[in-house]
């Protein structure tokens, strides 16, 4: 099977719906065969970066379990300075980016990612 690529897009501060992408993300990489066909990446903007403030301790290991799967966690830079969030807040294996939106045309137009929008 061919490596698949994928960017999942959370802008909503909803922790049902965080829960609910890092289960797609799980369930994507079990049935592709593992993280080796699978570049993934999980993009956060908008008031979706309000969720790393008080993250529940179960989506953050989750989180952090994805990344050293390979999934790529980045948040918008422009999003946390607007939202009042210090890059100190969010959790282990996420970077950031200077502008979500154009990590996800990034993302979409040059990687050829499947937009997945949980």
């Amino acid at each position: 099977m061919a490596v698949l690529n994928v960017v999942l897009h959370m802008d909503d501060p909803d922790a049902k719906r965080l829960g609910i992408g890092l289960t797609n993300l799980e369930n994507l990489i079990r049935a592709a065969g593992g993280p080796a066909h699978v570049n993934a990446h999980f993009v956060v903007n908008g008031p979706g970066v309000l969720l790393f403030r008080g993250l529940q301790p179960d989506l953050a290991e989750r989180l952090s379990g994805l990344a050293e799967a390979g999934v790529h966690f980045v948040a918008c830079q422009n999003a946390l300075r607007a939202k009042g969030v210090d890059v100190s807040e969010l959790p282990s294996g996420m970077k950031t980016v200077a502008a979500g939106i154009l990590e996800l045309v990034r993302l979409q137009q040059e990687e050829g990612c499947a937009y997945i929008k949980p």
